[in-house]
């Protein structure tokens, strides 16, 4: 397994390269720069190893990351291909909606739980790609979603070096 550093650097390495192959390809920056933030937030944030690593530079957001800690155990649905973003970003919005619930019956924000609930329904019922605010969430989870592929990748090729490491010697 590799150590929280190596999966910083090679994502961080990765990321830069594959924003710039973007940039030229796309030739639009707006895009490119979701990706990217999609990408530095999944790396240096909510990685899949959100339950192990982060927690010395996530700060006040310690608190709502433990409970994903106990949720999921490391490299289990955290570390899958098809759905360690997905439940990583469920996850978020759910906490959000938390956050919510808390600051509107505090008085501190106007906005309540059902008026999230409908806003995030909203979202999904009128999705259209061609409306930028959607094109910029596909490329931000486009961007979260590849970083995760290039960390757990990382993770099963460096296990797959040491299993065969320790067979031939």
């Amino acid at each position: 397994m590799s150590s929280g550093k190596h999966h910083d650097r090679l994502n961080l390495l990765v990321g830069m390269i594959s924003a710039g192959a973007l940039l030229g390809f796309t030739l639009n920056g707006a895009l490119v720069f979701f990706y990217l933030a999609g990408w530095l937030f999944s790396t240096l944030l909510f990685s899949p190893d959100t339950d192990v690593a982060p927690k010395k530079r996530t700060g006040l957001l310690q608190f709502m990351l433990y409970p994903y800690s106990i949720l999921f155990k490391h490299r289990g649905l955290s570390h899958s291909f098809l759905l360690g973003t997905l439940t990583r970003l469920v996850y978020g919005i759910v906490g959000f909606g938390i956050l919510i619930f808390i600051f509107y019956k505090l008085g501190y924000v106007s906005i309540s739980l059902s008026n999230y609930g409908n806003f995030l329904w909203h979202l999904i019922q009128k999705f259209d790609y061609n409306v930028p605010l959607y094109k910029y969430l596909v490329w931000f989870y486009s961007g979260m979603f590849l970083a995760d592929l290039c960390h757990i990748l990382m993770d099963r090729l460096s296990s797959l070096v040491k299993t065969i490491w320790r067979r031939v010697f």
